[in-house]
């Protein structure tokens, strides 16, 4: 993360980078997405196995989700987004930067993929216990991201064009 937000800095700052900038940027990426988005998703998707997914059978043992395994699963996951949000991304920044149709439907692909790929690596994690069923439940925000998706590339056919990497370049360099 940090040799990432390096490189994402030195790219969108350019002479404005200082060692505060990036610092409260290396902040804000890992505190900010990492750990505290982490915590809040491993929670939720941890109480939401333990409250809803788990086969209750009467020859077993009472089984939970602790919410280091929901954690362990989160990393795992932000791995795969991170690889295409901060890696991927960051390669082809000056085609997924440009004003165009093509550059804002590759952008808004890009990120409808590395969502789409955190919540299909969180139902493996989820999948892999026994005790656990109906974890398909876990790959219906990816239903959610395709529509907006699909919504999205309709506008900006209209004209109105929604590019999620401009927002993101924006909000963290703007």
């Amino acid at each position: 993360l940090a040799v990432s937000t390096l490189a994402w800095g030195i790219a969108c700052l350019q002479d404005r980078l200082t060692v505060v900038r990036f610092l409260l940027l290396l902040v804000k990426e890992i505190l900010g997405h990492w750990l505290v988005g982490g915590l809040v998703l491993s929670g939720v998707c941890a109480s939401l196995a333990n409250r809803y997914l788990i086969l209750h059978s009467v020859h077993s043992v009472a089984q939970t989700v602790e919410w280091l395994y929901a954690f362990d699963i989160h990393c795992n996951s932000f791995f795969v987004s991170f690889l295409l949000t901060h890696i991927v991304q960051l390669m082809i920044l000056p085609l997924l930067l440009s004003d165009g149709l093509t550059s804002t439907l590759c952008a808004n692909a890009l990120w409808a993929l590395a969502i789409a790929a955190y919540f299909y690596v969180t139902h493996l994690g989820y999948c892999a216990l026994p005790f656990l069923t109906k974890t398909e439940y876990y790959l219906y925000p990816v239903v959610g991201v395709v529509l907006l998706y699909v919504a999205f590339a309709f506008l900006a056919v209209a004209g109105y064009r929604f590019n999620m990497t401009r927002m993101v370049v924006s909000f963290y360099f703007g």
